[in-house]
């Protein structure tokens, strides 16, 4: 951590008390403490919590790339376990078993960003994003993952008891679709007698408007495949079936919702 960064931050206890102001260090930290029994940690040891568990979050965060266990083999609770982003439940062998240094032409390094942390007498939870830069082959990569930790506290140490991390969707990058192509989408699909969708070209970009709604703008990730800018998870995909009706597929979480060209436009 860079010590010139410091900067002050409200803290406010649960019992009502009146805040007070005190240094922490940097990533625009935010201690919300729960401070509600004479049990809990106080202020100044609140400071000093934070600043270890962020320090042990990097640590861990610089070995990814080496593929180095030792800080994971010791912060990890014997108990611990962890839901990663594609939904998987490991625990601390199993997860320890898939580190390996990155392959060859492979570089990066992870910050520990945005910390939020919470403390309830010998419990700490803290949640930050993993801003993750990555260089493969010399094509850049950048990706955020969410994670929240709990942490116990033994004497003065502290072990990861509970993980769960999920990649911070973004949207990918526009390309540039023919309007000859853009045409062959447009027209008036329909869910039901009741639900229909109009597809239109405005200035070479695709619109959709469904049933009493406003029009929105489709942008083409591949030239049957477009995205909206309000739903990096979302996607249309025009295709035909198999008897040359073209359908506009809503995918969301690998399933489809199916619209069906009734009128040519």
């Amino acid at each position: 951590m860079n010590k010139s960064e410091i900067k002050k931050s409200e803290i406010r206890n649960s019992n009502g008390m009146k805040p007070t102001f005190v240094k922490v260090f940097p990533f625009s930290l935010a201690l919300l403490l729960g401070l509600a029994a004479i049990s809990q940690v106080s202020h100044e040891d609140s400071i000093k919590y934070a600043k270890q568990l962020i320090g042990m979050e990097q640590q861990l965060m610089d070995d990814i790339p080496s593929g180095s266990i030792i800080h994971w083999d010791a912060y990890l609770n014997k108990d611990f376990f962890v839901i990663t982003e594609d939904g998987s439940m490991l625990d601390k062998k199993t997860l320890l078993e898939t580190f390996q240094p990155m392959p060859k032409g492979y570089s990066g390094h992870i910050n520990v960003i945005k910390p939020k942390i919470v403390f309830h007498g010998n419990t700490a939870v803290i949640q930050y994003v993993s801003d993750e830069f990555e260089n493969v082959f010399k094509n850049k990569i950048h990706t955020q993952y969410s994670s929240m930790n709990t942490y116990i506290k033994s004497d003065t140490s502290w072990q990861m008891i509970s993980s769960q991390v999920f990649e911070i969707p973004l949207l990918p990058p526009a390309i540039k679709v023919p309007l000859s192509v853009l045409k062959q989408y447009t027209g008036i699909y329909q869910l039901s007698d009741s639900n229909t969708c109009i597809i239109s070209i405005e200035r070479d970009t695709l619109y959709y408007q469904k049933s009493g709604r406003s029009k929105i703008a489709l942008l083409p990730e591949t030239e049957n495949i477009f995205f909206r800018l309000s739903d990096a998870r979302g996607r249309k995909l025009f295709v035909k079936d198999e008897n040359g009706v073209m359908l506009m597929r809503e995918r969301r979480n690998g399933q489809d919702v199916v619209w069906i060209r009734r009128e040519k436009k």
